[in-house]
């Protein structure tokens, strides 16, 4: 299984880098990684709702743990900066900060240890 999952990797990658060079000649881009995420974008190849879920953590974390903000300052404040519903941005929020590998056992076992403590 894994030698297939190789093989289409490496399919995959040699696709992107034939097709990403003809989009740069095409459009007049030198290949940087700019071109890629903007080609990989126009491709469809990231959705937007990737796309804005990523941004959203990325600028949730910068907000809210580097510069000390509340949560729900930082929500207000993004839901206004993407023009997108707070409830929106919560539930990006409560999907993002669990880890995709972790089962949901461990993410129940997790969240019970987490009120346990805060008592």
């Amino acid at each position: 299984m894994q030698e297939i999952r190789k093989h289409i990797l490496d399919r995959f990658q040699e696709h992107i880098d034939i097709d990403f060079d003809i989009y740069c000649k095409r459009h007049g881009f030198d290949r940087t990684e700019n071109a890629l995420i903007t080609y990989l974008i126009d491709q469809e190849l990231i959705s937007g709702m990737h796309l804005q879920r990523y941004t959203v953590l990325k600028e949730f974390e910068n907000l809210h743990i580097q510069r000390a903000f509340q949560k729900t300052e930082v929500v207000s404040l993004l839901a206004h900066r993407f023009n997108i519903s707070e409830r929106t941005i919560w539930s990006i929020l409560k999907r993002i900060r669990i880890n995709p590998m972790t089962t949901r056992a461990e993410t129940r076992k997790r969240s019970a240890q987490e009120k346990f403590q805060s008592r």
